[in-house]
């Protein structure tokens, strides 16, 4: 009996009973429950500021585009109307979403600034906004242009143009137009959506030679 008191003596944590005590040292007690909880939170916070200020950087680097874009656009839509012109071969055909006209054009072809037609068109299946140009070589043969993409993302297109009624001497603004004449001026109106937001354009260019 005595043998077994020594060697239970030995162990601390067997008494001399021999029934073992309950060892306080596993699992967590209630403050590193809380310390533990504590951190996360902070970590969770942590991540989650750091992706929503990703996202918000995002947002405004891809919302800044489409209006670099629409400004290329608008300098090339008003070019090309400026230097519109009435062509024997080449008929002014304005429609709502749709307009083609004479202009110069610089041919890559020809490798010169020549006559040409460029005809703008909304492809509403796909949301873009294309132009198609042919210098005069191309309209001689029938062949197709080169077309480009130039305005993505559109929810909306539509074209107008002024014009001169004689017949109600007055002036006012059409969604159609196939006259021999050139019309007094024409004008876009876009709908384009960046982000989760849509953005509405118009611009409005005069003809010079239409007077």
């Amino acid at each position: 009996m005595r043998f077994i008191e020594r060697r239970n003596s030995d162990n601390p944590a067997v008494p001399a009973s021999g029934k073992p005590l309950l060892n306080r040292n596993i699992g967590l007690t209630l403050i590193e429950l809380l310390i533990v909880t504590m951190m996360l939170a902070v970590i969770s916070l942590t991540i989650y500021t750091v992706f929503s200020n990703g996202i918000k950087i995002w947002n405004r680097i891809n919302q800044e585009m489409p209006q670099e874009e629409l400004n290329i656009f608008f300098d090339k839509f008003s070019g090309d109307l400026i230097n519109a012109f009435s062509f024997k071969n080449i008929s002014f055909t304005g429609k709502d979403e749709e307009m083609s006209f004479a202009t110069f054009i610089d041919s890559q072809k020809l490798q010169a600034r020549t006559v040409g037609k460029v005809h703008y068109f909304f492809d509403r299946e796909n949301g873009v906004l294309k132009r198609e140009e042919m210098d005069f070589s191309d309209i001689y043969r029938e062949e197709i242009g080169k077309t480009q993409k130039i305005l993505h993302n559109i929810k909306a297109l539509k074209f107008y143009y002024y014009v001169y009624e004689a017949e109600k001497n007055e002036y006012l603004w059409k969604d159609e137009w196939d006259k021999d004449h050139l019309p007094l001026a024409a004008r876009i109106e876009l709908e384009i959506m960046y982000g989760d937001q849509i953005g509405k354009f118009t611009k409005t260019v005069s003809i010079p030679v239409s007077s």
